[in-house]
């Protein structure tokens, strides 16, 4: 069975001309079902934990868990609204089984380009009804460059919990954008010089990935992606999982080697 889930040649060519490929019925109702019931539950954990500051960087609102290694992203115009949450595969044992199920893992190889692939992290997306904000222009590339070598290596491979349409903020991609290697971003200093520059880009290039959940995107580091705010009255979840070369540590390994080297400079 694992090689048949391996990308067709008409897959790969359109990986290679515009930089993602989408599979419908990946799976089923009742797996995203039990997919989306673990993304309540994990996010109702991690709303019962000790609460910590929020602080705005970027066009985000984050709060680091830094005692379970992980952060909790926040709605920046409605606070007390979760967006998001990364990483989540080391502390919820039902969505890290997801993260090595073959329908993921075999084509994503042909992603990666290498047969031996692992998770560099994960996230989730809430988009919840009504308040479910935007996601800003930007490659994947930047985020990840200061962390590994292997940066412009690492893929998404994206689940839609839920269908996805322009009303509730489904993805948008700009087709062949991958080609061009990294676009420019914003001027500005930080986190936020991780965002591409909408003045600098043509949004009519970008096309909405409508689908029904069980949809799978797949992308490299390189696909100009965003989403925009769900203004419908039904959620648009997703789960995010990106791979890497094997071999290489994840970014929750990263991050805690870069905390402990700022640790023992102070």
């Amino acid at each position: 069975m694992p090689a048949s889930l391996r990308m067709n040649d008409a897959e790969r060519s359109r990986l290679d001309e515009s930089g993602y490929v989408v599979r419908e019925g990946v799976f089923s109702t009742a797996e995203c079902r039990e997919m989306a019931d673990a993304v309540e539950q994990l996010e109702k954990d991690l709303l019962a934990a000790k609460r910590h500051t929020k602080v705005v960087v970027g066009s985000y609102m984050f709060e680091l868990q830094r005692e379970i290694g992980s952060i909790v992203k926040w709605e920046p115009d409605h606070p007390d609204v979760v967006q998001g949450i990364e990483p989540f595969a080391h502390i919820s044992e039902p969505l890290n089984r997801w993260a090595h199920d073959p329908r993921l893992i075999e084509p994503s190889k042909d992603v990666v380009g290498e047969d031996d692939i692992s998770l560099f992290t994960e996230k989730i997306t809430m988009k919840r009804a009504h308040t479910g904000g935007t996601i800003v222009l930007h490659q994947d590339f930047p985020y990840w460059v200061p962390l590994t070598s292997c940066a412009d290596r690492i893929m998404t491979a994206l689940v839609y919990l839920d269908d996805a349409t322009t009303s509730n903020g489904c993805l948008e991609v700009a087709p062949g954008s991958h080609r061009t290697g990294r676009h420019r971003n914003k001027d500005v200093e930080g986190f936020g010089a991780n965002e591409i520059d909408e003045r600098d880009f043509d949004l009519a290039r970008l096309t909405p990935v409508e689908a029904k959940a069980g949809t799978v995107i797949f992308f490299g580091a390189f696909l100009v992606h965003r989403s925009l705010p769900n203004r419908s009255g039904v959620q648009r979840r997703a789960l995010l999982y990106s791979y890497q070369p094997a071999g290489y540590p994840t970014a929750l390994a990263l991050n805690r080697f870069l905390k402990k080297r700022e640790e023992q400079r102070a």
